[in-house]
């Protein structure tokens, strides 16, 4: 018996879609958005199987510690379907009524929490139990109707129980057969996906940085992001030779993380010791932040600075980390500071990145997975920019 997540992606418009076009070309769309979505999805989750238009996934319980990861998953999974739809759509040079359709599609998700047992038969899984049932019996729900969200997030209460406090979604109730009500909140995704369209976009890159960290995570960009931004995972790693407990963090005025995040860590020295919000937050591709923080120790007063920390997927089960910094003071004594102290920065991150990495493969040892690789020279490839 198995306790975690279930989440099933459902292309919301398929039975218009499939029997009012050119099946062919139909079942091409299809098939291609499907495998998006289960590409951005899997991992961290574990892909189950595909049911005609719908992706089935689950997580064990330990995958998502923090529920806001799961929903983070779920809008950067609907973030890029829309935009491969999009791109579908401009691309086409096809006159057929499934190429000139593409835009009718959309994409909803249900997500259950609770208890089930895998099957398996000859190397694949399937899963059963009434969590399982009920999962499936979200997909025909009545949300939709009398004007409500077209593309969204259905999460059960079991599931917003592992939400933090500050996380709140308008309820809405089912009723099925053999199991009465079951409420939850809907998450509308049409606001999100223009949030992320239009957000301010700040990002050091290589030329702009004056300090550039780099390490390979033998874990998926969604599973790095978890270690990086959750303050009781960072502290795992990041912090612990410093103090025992983790980051302070004031989420933005939604009550997530994300632009607005206020985060004071007081451990130690360098990058990790001062305040920093966040500016842009890009879920699983990178973020950046304004930060305060000492460039020289106890010895020249904080500065501000701004930081990009960058996941880069290489493979299904392997992620490039970049961390990038860059002092907003240009002064050839705050650049100076800057060359003095920078070899503290990186006894630090070499030695962080390898608590991290360890600290990745005994998690997924425990959990029962194959332990990962590491790349031959994976920690701490360290270069500079002045």
């Amino acid at each position: 018996m198995r306790e975690g997540h279930l989440l099933l992606a459902d292309i919301s418009g398929y039975t218009e879609f499939l029997t009012g076009t050119e099946l062919e070309h139909a079942h091409e769309i299809i098939r291609e958005l499907t495998a998006l979505i289960r590409e951005r999805l899997a991992p961290p989750m574990r892909f189950v199987k595909r049911e005609g238009d719908a992706v089935f996934c689950y997580a064990n319980a330990e995958t998502f510690r923090d529920g806001e990861r799961l929903v983070e998953l779920i809008e950067a999974c609907y973030f890029d379907f829309s935009n491969r739809l999009l791109d579908m759509a401009r691309a086409t040079t096809c006159r057929c009524k499934a190429c000139a359709a593409i835009g009718s599609l959309g994409l909803k998700f249900l997500a259950h929490y609770g208890s089930f047992v895998i099957e398996r038969d000859e190397g694949r899984e399937d899963l059963a139990g009434p969590a399982v049932i009920l999962a499936h019996r979200l997909l025909k729900n009545t949300i939709s109707e009398g004007g409500g969200p077209k593309a969204y997030a259905f999460l059960t209460e079991a599931c917003l129980q592992r939400m933090s406090e500050s996380f709140h979604l308008p309820g809405h109730t089912e009723i099925y057969e053999s199991f009465g009500e079951t409420k939850g909140g809907v998450h509308d995704l049409a606001p999100v996906l223009t949030a992320m369209r239009e957000g301010r976009r700040v990002y050091i890159s290589a030329e702009d940085a004056d300090v550039e960290t780099t390490f390979e995570l033998p874990v998926p960009p969604a599973s790095a992001w978890q270690y990086w931004v959750d303050p009781i995972e960072r502290q795992r790693w990041a912090c612990r030779q410093f103090g025992k407990d983790p980051d302070e963090v004031e989420r933005n005025a939604q009550g997530r993380h994300g632009s607005g995040t206020k985060v004071h860590c007081g451990h130690g020295p360098g990058p990790v010791w001062g305040f920093r919000e966040c500016i842009d937050w890009r879920p699983f591709t990178y973020f950046t932040s304004r930060t305060t923080t000492p460039v020289a120790g106890a010895f020249v007063r904080p500065q501000p600075a701004t930081e990009t920390v960058e996941f880069q997927p290489l493979g299904e089960q392997s992620t490039r980390i970049v961390w990038r910094f860059r002092v907003t003071n240009r002064s050839r004594i705050s650049l100076l500071a800057l060359r003095v102290f920078r070899p503290f920065w990186l006894a630090f991150w070499r030695r962080a990145g390898a608590a991290l990495i360890s600290i990745a493969e005994e998690d997924a040892a425990i959990a029962g997975v194959d332990e990962p690789g590491v790349a031959e020279g994976s920690v701490a490839r360290v270069t500079r920019h002045f």
